[in-house]
């Protein structure tokens, strides 16, 4: 199967509030040889204010970001073009945190079905959770960098290019790094074609629950650099949502106060990582014993009696399962009534992503919407739409697209609401404000980091300025 390499670099780190102003993206097949390419900016959309720091670190000129396409038009090209390279395997560095956050969000906020990695056949990967599986083990074929002053390994993508002869001239360009993950991608496969392959067996849920289904012991790598490798077996999976999963800790004993605890202690046991909880959808990384080095696999070798009968006495341990099920079940239930009353309470269209599934018959409309171009037609036709958040979103992506197609008053209704959202000064609010914007530019002048760059902090302290005067 192909896979698409790709990369985002954003305004900030909100996937809801800030949003990309470059994709980068590289269609290659198995081999890792480029097929095709995709490199596009965009400018920034009216009442996304920047962090100054994201800009800083990106080295982003916003005078010519300015100069930029639109955000839709942007998207209408990503979409088109990563639909076409469909079925892949879609793969980043950090992508399954990062990138794939922003790519849902940018598809659903210009119109489109968002699950775009994880539906017709496509599926995701990430070579971040790959580095993490490999960083504590002894694999001569690939460098991890050391702090110096620390002693701990350092897992960023520039560093790991570095230690690894790898070109990367330009980090926090988008198609840099993604020619730098290809490249990184390509040391595991050259040096451990056989692990390589494995590790894509996590790229879906159905090869996650059939290898937890097949497997008594397995292992679970570290979450961070300074992690360990965590011996588990497979408990139970949510009745209710059969992705969300539950391993036992094998290093911790099992004793009757484990075993009866009632459902409102579960989240305790998972809390102290008695019980480990994995989404089997976020690539998740499952090693066994021939995967380990010398280190660890003299600690399995030693305990495997131990992990043997630790599993045997928690997969026969009903009614503890059947706790962890209704727990699981409550929790989920909780989160579903929370979300959706936080969802319904909220003005921004913005994060409402997860609030409900878009029907194919809306779908239908929003593309036959596109290619009309009188008011009264738009007007009928947006009436027809059962999903008010794609009305939004719509009249959203006119404002920006073909002003003229919309009502004066909603016009005049957006222009106040952005200018109420840039300037408000509720520190609880996630996205970057202009008074934000403003302190972090204090800050930036007392970063070393930054100490050369005045200039750049100037033209970001402009730009701010610029907006301020269109939305006051």
């Amino acid at each position: 199967m192909n896979y698409v390499f790709y990369d985002f670099e954003t305004s900030g780190l909100d996937p809801y509030f800030d949003q990309p102003i470059q994709l980068a993206a590289k269609l290659v097949d198995s081999n890792f040889n480029t097929i095709e390419e995709f490199n596009e900016k965009c400018r920034l959309r009216d009442g996304v204010i920047p962090s100054p720091f994201a800009m800083l670190i990106t080295k982003t000129n916003l005078e010519q970001l300015d100069s930029e396409q639109s955000f839709y038009k942007f998207m209408d090209k990503a979409y088109e073009k990563l639909h076409s390279w469909s079925p892949a395997i879609f793969i980043g560095y950090n992508n399954i945190n990062f990138d794939e956050k922003f790519l849902r969000s940018s598809l659903y906020q210009s119109l489109y079905a968002p699950y775009l990695t994880n539906t017709n056949s496509n599926s995701r990967a990430d070579l971040f959770k790959v580095i993490l599986a490999l960083c504590n083990l002894d694999k001569n074929y690939l460098n991890i960098p050391i702090d110096e002053s620390t002693g701990r390994k350092i897992l960023k993508l520039e560093k790991l290019a570095i230690d690894n002869k790898i070109k990367h001239e330009f980090a926090h360009d988008a198609m840099s790094d993604v020619n730098a993950t290809i490249d990184l991608a390509n040391i595991i496969k050259e040096n451990d074609s056989e692990l390589w392959d494995y590790m894509m067996l996590f790229r879906n849920h159905k090869n996650v629950s059939d290898f937890v289904q097949n497997n008594n012991i397995f292992i679970i790598p570290p979450t961070s650099a300074v992690g360990k490798y965590v011996p588990v077996c497979y408990v139970t999976s949510n009745p209710d949502n059969v992705k969300e999963m539950i391993f036992y800790n094998l290093d911790e004993d099992i004793n009757e106060d484990i075993l009866n605890s009632r459902t409102r202690n579960i989240g305790s046991l998972l809390k102290n990582k008695v019980l480990k909880k994995i989404k089997s959808n976020d690539y998740p990384i499952l090693l066994q014993e021939k995967h380990m080095d010398d280190n660890e696999l003299k600690k399995i070798k030693k305990n495997r009696k131990l992990y043997e009968d630790r599993a045997k006495t928690i997969m026969s341990s009903s009614n503890f399962i059947m706790n962890i099920n209704q727990y699981l079940v409550d929790q989920l239930a909780d989160y579903q009534v929370d979300n959706r009353d936080y969802m319904s309470a909220s003005e921004h269209v913005d994060e409402m992503l997860y609030s409900g599934f878009t029907g194919p018959s809306d779908w239908e409309k929003i593309k036959e919407l596109n290619k009309l171009k009188n008011i009264n037609e738009i007007s009928d036709k947006l009436d027809s739409i059962e999903d008010k958040r794609l009305v939004e979103l719509y009249k959203r992506k006119m404002y920006s697209e073909n002003a003229d197609l919309l009502s004066k008053d909603f016009i005049k209704k957006h222009r106040e609401y952005i200018s109420n959202k840039i300037s408000s000064d509720d520190e609880k609010i996630r996205w970057t404000t202009l008074s934000k914007a403003r302190n972090d530019i204090e800050k930036a002048n007392n970063d070393e980091r930054f100490s050369k760059m005045n200039n750049e902090i100037k033209h970001i302290e402009d730009y701010l300025n610029k907006i301020e005067n269109k939305f006051p």
